[in-house]
């Protein structure tokens, strides 16, 4: 009341009562109170206050201070602000957690392209890569040390941590994405490769095939080819992590495929098949050594020997880790001749043999090895046969009875022989008719060869046991 009265021109300032003079500002009583109090205070000596005045230097000085603690309270209110938002650790926790988490939008924007796109197939590879915690330990760490020195290596070169200065050293982190490359090196044709099953395409250089401008990150690889035994072979999925940005990183395709050695094919001429199908490849002394071909093929050798016999023996490939392999199962069939063709051989075999007894002359003797002729040669030129005519009649062998065997390679025929020839005595001209037995071997050189005759009997011509046979 009194500050409103106070503000009344009519009224006492001290008690508001209304004033008598309009020009004064206390009422009669309160000037009386007054004058009352300046008498007293005077004969006491007692001094009013003063308000002391303050130096307009000291004023401005006091304003300045408040000012400048006011910037100061705000610049360290904002450099907390900053720190916080801008802690580079911060940034790699948050990192880590995506990573993690396979987070893809996140990790996405927390990216750079160096020389590529960030897309979303990318930062998966990455989040797939990063899935492992040792994996993701190891990347936190070359990023923190990048944090201190940009230029500080890890196991992961193609990403680098990027700092983007903001205010007073303070910066936005991010982590740059360089390409990396694939070169696929298989001894395979045809090949194609595929990540996370889209096709690629690359560029055809001298050690292989390169693929460039791929996102670092974690694929899974699939390679087909065809061997060179035109196979189709393929590497199923294969985990390829691509990070290395300088040099490509190298793929052998993971193909099923090796290169195979196979001992013991019975000729260097023989064909050698894999899965059925001939190849171009020859024995030599015995060893025939193929170029990559499938896991689980079958190696075949099949030989056509001179006189008609076909051997085959096959080796299975079913262990990479083991490609020294050995023909086994070998199987020889025909190459053997005919009664009707035996009783040919047997035929000139004999008829000469008793033209060359009849002329002393083991030289006329035909359709024999050269070793057997020779054996024979002394009894054939013998004079005991001087004063007998031999005259051949007919050679037979027994059709029950045929054995083919093979010593140290060399293949052999048995078989039991009837032969009825007449002797004719020179100087009377008696004839008598006559019959043997033998057991005939016959061997080949160049065609089928008398090697050599035992004397049998007829029991043995008519039981035709194979057991007894050569």
């Amino acid at each position: 009341m009194r500050e409103e009265y106070y503000d009344m021109p009519d009224v006492c300032r001290n008690c508001g009562r209304p004033l008598a003079d309009q020009d004064g500002d206390l009422c009669p009583a309160c000037r009386a109170m007054e004058a009352a109090k300046a008498q007293y205070l005077k004969r006491e000596n007692i001094k009013r206050p003063r308000r002391r005045r303050v130096n307009r230097t000291t004023r401005g000085m006091l304003v300045a201070v408040c000012v400048l603690a006011v910037l100061f309270l705000g610049l360290c209110t904002a450099a907390t602000v900053l720190y916080e938002t801008h802690r580079p650790d911060v940034f790699l926790s948050a990192l880590d957690a995506a990573l993690a988490a396979g987070d893809v939008r996140t990790v996405k924007g927390m990216l750079a392209g160096s020389d590529l796109a960030i897309s979303d197939e990318g930062a998966a590879a990455l989040c797939r890569a990063f899935a492992d915690e040792t994996r993701r330990a190891a990347l936190y760490e070359q990023l923190s040390a990048q944090v201190v020195d940009p230029a500080a290596s890890g196991q992961f070169p193609a990403l680098r941590l990027v700092k983007t200065p903001v205010f007073f050293g303070y910066g936005d982190y991010t982590v740059s994405v360089h390409s990396v490359q694939l070169l696929l090196h298989s001894p395979a044709r045809n090949l194609l490769l595929s990540l996370d099953g889209i096709p690629r395409t690359g560029e055809q250089v001298a050690d292989g095939i390169l693929y460039r401008n791929l996102f670092p990150g974690l694929y899974t690889c699939t390679v087909t080819g065809v061997t060179a035994a035109g196979q189709s072979v393929s590497s199923g999925g294969v985990e390829l992590t691509l990070f290395s940005d300088a040099a490509p990183s190298l793929f052998d395709g993971a193909l099923p495929i090796a290169a195979v050695t196979v001992s013991g094919c019975v000729n260097d001429e023989a064909i050698i098949t894999v899965d059925g199908v001939a190849v171009a490849e020859k024995a030599v002394n015995g060893t025939v050594s193929l170029p990559e071909i499938a896991v689980g093929s079958t190696v075949g050798m099949q030989y056509t020997s001179p006189w008609g016999a076909v051997t085959t023996a096959t080796a299975q490939f079913s262990d990479a880790a083991n490609p020294a392999l050995t023909f086994s199962d070998f199987v020889t069939q025909g190459g053997v001749p005919s009664a009707e063709e035996l009783n040919s051989l047997l035929s000139i075999c004999y008829a000469t043999y008793f033209d060359a007894m009849n002329q002393r002359d083991a030289s006329l003797l035909g359709g024999c090895t050269d070793a057997y002729r020779n054996a024979i040669a002394e009894s054939v030129a013998s004079d005991a046969h001087e004063g007998t005519l031999y005259i051949m009649g007919l050679a037979e062998c027994s059709p029950a009875a045929i054995k083919s065997t093979t010593v140290d390679g060399a293949p052999y025929i048995s078989c039991y022989a009837k032969c009825t020839y007449d002797q004719v005595d020179r100087e009377t001209s008696e004839q008598t008719e006559e019959v043997s037995y033998a057991v005939c071997r016959f061997t080949w050189a160049d065609g089928w060869k008398l090697n050599d005759l035992a004397d049998s009997s007829e029991e043995a011509f008519n039981a035709a046991s194979l057991d007894a046979l050569p």
